[in-house]
């Protein structure tokens, strides 16, 4: 039976925990290990050239791949805050996005607009409680294909203004005979931004919609 020095077992036990841990290794792991293989080599039978230089090209690549790492790392940090400054620019502006659901300001109206694929007769907006009692409404009369703007002025079927807050926006048009809805654009006020930790898109806090992604903004004013 072969007899093994303590020495054998340790470079055993430093060969087996590199070669599990391989890829947390970094380059001073790899200079230690190679160092102690030198050592601990025969004089009669030293290390293969070939295979002393596959190691130290590993090495290398484990250099190359730390500094790589580092500089990705930067880069991203550089974008983060690249992307934080340009969406904080966004404060204080209009977007527009496509929803159906309305802030109405203490002050001021509700602006939006609808894309119609084909002319009509009629063209009406309703504005709609919580509870989906319709309080509002702004007919816009025939209109051609295209997009058409529209404003709310706060005031409800009572003749008064109604208390700021937020409502639904329902949009449809007479095709022929038959009433069919359309999707609304609505103008909001971006209060506040922010950028994931973990990257993607910049998301925008909107006056009465909440949270939205970058993304969906269609339009800035």
């Amino acid at each position: 039976m072969e007899l093994r020095t303590i020495e054998d077992l340790q470079l055993q036990s430093a060969a087996s925990k590199a070669k599990k841990d391989a890829s947390s290794l970094d380059q001073d792991d790899f200079m230690k290990l190679m160092l102690q293989q030198l050592k601990s080599q025969d004089p009669l039978n030293p290390t293969d050239n070939t295979e002393f230089i596959s190691q130290m090209a590993q090495l290398t690549s484990v250099s190359g791949i730390s500094e790589m790492n580092e500089n990705l790392s930067g880069l991203t940090q550089s974008l983060y805050s690249a992307q934080l400054l340009d969406a904080s620019s966004l404060i204080g502006k209009e977007v527009l996005l496509e929803t159906d659901v309305a802030a109405l300001p203490p002050s001021g109206n509700v602006e939006g607009q609808v894309s119609l694929s084909t002319s009509t007769t009629a063209l009406d907006i309703e504005i709609l409680s919580p509870t989906g009692e319709v309080v509002g409404k702004v007919p816009l009369g025939p209109q051609r294909a295209g997009t058409i703007g529209f404003e709310w002025n706060g005031v409800g079927l009572n003749g008064e203004r109604m208390p700021p807050g937020t409502y639904q926006i329902r949009a449809n048009y007479l095709n022929g005979n038959t009433r069919e809805a359309v999707s609304t654009q609505i103008r909001s006020e971006v209060q506040s931004v922010s950028v994931p930790a973990a990257g993607g898109s910049p998301q925008v806090q909107v006056q009465g919609l909440g949270t939205v992604s970058m993304s969906q903004i269609l339009e800035i004013s």
